[in-house]
This record gives C-alpha cells, structure tokens and sequence, in this order.
C-alpha cells in the first residue's frame, strides 16, 4: 500500500514540474488558452488552481490534446464540466474589476 502512495507523490511531481498545455478558456490576468507550461505554473494560475481545483483537470500532457479537444465535444465529460466550471469563474473574475 506504502508504495502506490510513492507513486502517486511522483506523478503528482512530474506533472507540476512537466510540461502542461491549458485547454480551458481564457482567464483574464491569469491564463490564455493553448498556453505551455515548462516546471510548474505562474503564480497568478496556482492561486487560480486554489480557488477552483477543477482548472488542474484543463493542465493537460501536450500529447494528449487531441485526444481531450474531443472529449470537450462531449458535454457530459470530465474535461467539458471543468472547461464550464472555468468559463464561469472566467466571468466572475471579469466583473470584480
């Protein structure tokens, strides 16, 4: 048991200081759509991430972009209920200003 804890820990790791895309909508001040992250997210998307989680779930591997673009056609998937939950804090983060 110990051990699928380590791994877990290791893919948590890799992927925060991987290379991710962002598939989400646009967050002003914060991030820009098809954006590629190189070890780890700047500061401004991390606080974003902490506020809403599910924008962790639109942090994609590059390779996988086709593959999760299709899935967002989908609008039951995983992927298309973060990308709502995302365009909505997108539209409250608009109004604060």
């Amino acid at each position: 048991m110990p051990e699928k804890k380590v791994e877990k820990q290791k893919t948590d790791q890799g992927r925060k200081q991987g290379t991710v895309l962002y598939i989400g909508p646009a967050i002003i001040g914060v991030v820009v759509p098809g954006t590629v992250y190189n070890n780890g997210l700047p500061k401004p998307l991390e606080e974003a991430v902490k506020e809403l989680p599910s924008l962790r779930r639109l942090l994609i591997d590059p390779k996988d972009a086709g593959k999760t673009r299709k899935e967002l056609n989908d609008p039951q998937s995983a992927i298309s209920v973060c990308y709502k939950n995302a365009s909505e804090y997108a539209g409250r983060r608009g109004t604060k200003r």
